[in-house]
């Protein structure tokens, strides 16, 4: 059986059928677009590029382009962008340089997204509370979006030679995690695919179409990407220096624990936007600016709760005592809303996460779910709220069953989106205990909800 793709036609991209002109195309506009490929070294072949015909894929990352020149050549008289790893400026989240004229955020020394497993065993590592411990790039996905806005995110991560061979959903799940976010990632083959395609071996082709037909789902509706990030809190913080670490992994153990949330930045002031979340909570033990501390006491008087650390206490002081069921933090009216400071410091980010989401309660979570422990949550509004989007990426290849959502919206109609139907299906309304449910059909490791108004 001839298990080769069909011929690339020189000067137009078989994904979407246009011609492609990378010198006469917007540089930001063209990047925004592109879909990354790392090319292995050892291909040297230029009839390789046959794998990428009719292919989402259109941007080749080459280690040297003077090394792989006839490989170089030929993608390029195919209409296939070609670029020079070192041309990227790619680098770990601490040392990305936000404010540089790059054309993309290149992020690398990032984890492979996954269920983590034990060395050596085959249990999986779990968390405080027995969950299976998970490994995923989101988080550092949406705090890139915020600090460079305008660029599109690419992350950067590769398996260990001592992990697994990976199968069709680890790399499905991976490139899930990456694009649920509104990032992509800048896919790396590991070596039985390096050395399986090449030959046409059968194992290798089958994985290969699975991933271009999940890249192919993502692409084509790249438009969700731009939909604005929601949830019952805004986490505000500088995510550096002394507040890094807490506050880095609390936006990672907040997505661990489904409590959605926007990113608020201290040194971007554009990101703080405050209206309409429930709740901000001011994660940073240093003293907000004069500008910024009157913006959160103001949040607070018109309604919201501000949640600040024990270190602040006494820079929003509040009114009249308000009982709160949550321990370590003293909660007191301020306006309209209200201020709850701990009575602590802060030394856990997993289990602050834990106190934010009793305090905010989750009957300010824009949608409540059940039966989904282990499904790792994305939340995003349309344009002028015409419309939300659920996004669920579950990090293993076992059905998900049993699942059901409730938006806290009333919305006209729910679709429900998989990786391989052309259409999405129709979901039915049903009413549980008062509240109105969607109840999912089973699922593997993605699916979306869309609502519409």
């Amino acid at each position: 059986m001839n298990c080769a793709p069909r011929r690339l036609v020189p000067g137009r991209s078989a994904f979407n059928g246009n011609i492609m002109s990378s010198q006469t195309l917007d540089r930001a506009s063209s990047f925004d677009h592109l879909v990354p490929f790392r090319w292995p070294s050892a291909w040297s072949d230029p009839a390789l590029l046959r794998w990428f015909a009719a292919s989402p894929i259109n941007c080749l990352l080459f280690e040297s382009l003077n090394a792989a020149r006839p490989v170089v050549g030929a993608a390029r008289a195919a209409g296939l962008t070609a670029l020079e790893w070192s041309s990227l400026k790619a680098a770990p989240l601490e040392q990305v340089e936000w404010d540089s004229a790059a054309s993309q955020t290149a992020i690398t020394g990032l984890v492979w997204p996954r269920i983590k497993i034990s060395k050596g065993e085959s249990d999986v590592d779990a968390g405080p509370t027995g969950a299976p411990w998970i490994d995923s790039n989101s988080w550092v996905a949406r705090l890139a979006a915020v600090r460079a806005p305008s660029r599109p995110v690419w992350l950067g991560f590769e398996l260990a030679k001592d992990d697994p061979t990976p199968d069709l959903a680890t790399y499905n799940i991976a490139i899930a995690d990456s694009a649920a976010s509104g990032a992509r990632w800048m896919m790396a083959l590991d070596e039985g695919l390096r050395k399986g395609l090449p030959v046409g071996n059968a194992d290798a082709v089958k994985t290969w179409r699975g991933i271009l037909a999940t890249l192919a789902f993502f692409e084509k509706r790249r438009q969700w990407a731009a939909w604005e990030r929601w949830g019952s809190i805004g986490i505000l913080s500088s995510f550096a220096g002394k507040d890094e670490f807490m506050g880095q992994e609390l936006l990672n153990l907040a997505a661990r624990r489904n409590l959605l949330y926007r990113v608020l930045d201290r040194a971007h002031p554009a990101s703080q936007k405050f209206e309409g979340l429930p709740a901000v909570l001011y994660v940073d033990s240093e003293l907000p600016s004069a500008e910024l501390k009157a913006k959160l006491g103001a949040f607070a008087r018109s309604g919201g709760m501000l949640i600040v650390p024990h270190a602040l206490a006494a820079q929003f002081p509040g009114e009249a005592s308000v009982a709160t069921q949550v321990a370590g933090y003293e909660v007191k009216s301020l306006g309209r809303g209200s201020v709850a400071a701990a009575t602590r410091d802060w030394d856990d980010p997993f289990f602050l996460a834990a106190d934010v989401h009793n305090l905010v309660k989750r009957r300010n979570d824009p949608v409540a779910l059940f039966n989904a422990r282990s499904l790792w949550e994305h939340y995003s509004v349309a344009p002028e709220g015409r419309g939300a989007l659920l996004q669920f990426v579950a990090f293993t290849s076992r059905p998900t069953e049993s699942v059901s959502v409730a938006p806290a919206k009333a919305w006209r109609s729910a679709a429900m989106h998989t990786i391989g139907p052309d259409a999405p299906a129709i979901l039915e309304p049903a009413k549980v205990e008062g509240r109105v449910e969607f109840h999912l059909p089973p699922f593997s490791w993605y699916t979306a909800v869309e609502f519409r108004s």
